[in-house]
């Protein structure tokens, strides 16, 4: 109950003012994307999804962490088990759900990059990332970070949760850096603010969204964990379930009733009202994208079957590959011959490389960004681009 109740302002103003997605299609292509790095702090999300309209009932809610729910201890990704609708990103491991919103982030620029046109920008939206120290800490987030301020993401907010406190003790415990200035110091805007002043939240965000400027920003949010539970608030105790025999008493303090899962008819309503809003921003962006359709076809399938996960078989796109130039032909080289081939076959392919600017025998490539055009270094990838100025299609 730590993380919901300490970010809760900055869930109010992400699902109740700033994102825009439509409940009802969540996986629409042009939809704001939110993934909880702090994935432990899941009912965070599963709580804003259920007031934003989602189809994630209140029973499912109440089902928390059971076996089979929607609502399993970290967020899961859907799949055949846990089809939760809203859920981006399965967030375990601390420091990947910040690394993932980076990739989603690229794919976007990439997708806009190639997709969007003079007459119709059908990709324009947002990647917001929350997460707290412990995915900070974690190298991994390092890493795609410097990879984000590198290709100019400025499409991509993370909101730090930073309330000073990870599993078993204070932070300043396990860590004494200033990670505002690491962030501003490999090329991310950074601004802290009162995490629990709605007015700053929104200016944050609103500032962040629109600062097109090359820079992916961090909104550093001073918060309390377990706000509002007087007896642990802002102690390492709130960061488990040592606040469960206080909550009565602090529901009490804020004037709740008994019904423990109570959700006012006000706040039903002040959903149903930014649901509309948004609807009118998914009804013009239908028109937009069918008119892109009718006069981009070629782009239109290729973009159809990206999303689709559509690709050639197997044998297709072995299809030509040239013959081994001997036994001892080096397995970069043969790779290569294998990369391109499929390349060529699947438009949207992509790959990278974790060290070089062009392994041989690869097609050096740029990515179509908003970015200067290089070929890209991708962390913890093996290979090099290889099809030219061609996305990743996003999901």
């Amino acid at each position: 109950m730590g993380l919901p109740l300490g970010a809760a302002e900055v869930g109010a103003v992400l699902y109740g003012q700033e994102m825009t997605y439509n409940p009802d299609d969540p996986t629409w292509l042009n939809r704001d994307r939110f993934i909880l790095s702090a994935g432990h702090g899941s009912m965070f999300v599963y709580a804003w999804l259920n007031l934003a309209g989602y189809a994630l009932p209140m029973e499912e809610v109440k089902n928390f962490r059971q076996h089979h729910s929607m609502t399993p201890g970290h967020p899961e990704f859907p799949n055949s088990e846990h089809n939760t609708p809203g859920i981006e990103s399965t967030t375990g491991p601390l420091g990947q759900g910040v690394s993932n919103a980076v990739g989603m982030a690229a794919s976007e620029k990439m997708a806009a990059g190639r997709f969007n046109t003079k007459d119709h920008k059908i990709f324009d939206h947002h990647v917001f990332a929350l997460c707290g120290d412990g995915c900070l800490q974690e190298g991994v987030s390092h890493e795609t970070a410097c990879f984000a301020a590198h290709e100019k993401l400025d499409n991509l907010i993370v909101l730090y949760d930073a309330n000073d406190v990870t599993l078993d003790k204070m932070a300043d415990y396990t860590q004494s850096e200033d990670v505002g200035a690491r962030y501003e110091a490999i090329g991310w805007d950074v601004v802290t603010i009162d995490g629990h002043d709605l007015n700053a939240v929104s200016k944050a965000i609103i500032d962040a969204k629109a600062a097109n400027n090359g820079k992916p920003k961090m909104i550093i949010c001073k918060t309390v964990i377990v706000k509002g539970i007087e007896e642990i608030e802002g102690t390492n105790v709130a960061h488990g379930e040592g606040g469960v025999k206080y909550v009565d008493g602090a529901r009490k303090a804020l004037c709740l009733p008994e019904e423990k899962w109570f959700v006012s008819k006000d706040t039903r309503s002040f959903f149903n009202d930014v649901k509309a809003k948004n609807m009118k921003t998914y009804n013009a962006w239908q028109k937009t994208y069918k008119a892109w359709q009718s006069a981009n076809p070629e782009n239109a399938k290729i973009l159809a079957d990206g999303v689709a996960k559509k690709t050639p078989s197997p044998t297709e796109m072995m299809a030509g590959i040239p013959p081994m130039e001997s036994p001892a032909e080096a397995t970069r080289v043969s790779g290569a011959k294998i990369i391109n081939n499929i390349a060529a076959a699947v438009p949207t392919y992509i790959s990278g490389s974790a060290d070089l600017h062009a392994p041989p025998a690869t097609t050096s490539t740029t990515a179509a960004t908003s970015a200067p055009a290089r070929t890209r270094r991708t962390p913890g990838a093996t290979c090099t681009t290889a099809s030219a100025s061609t996305p990743w299609a996003p999901s």
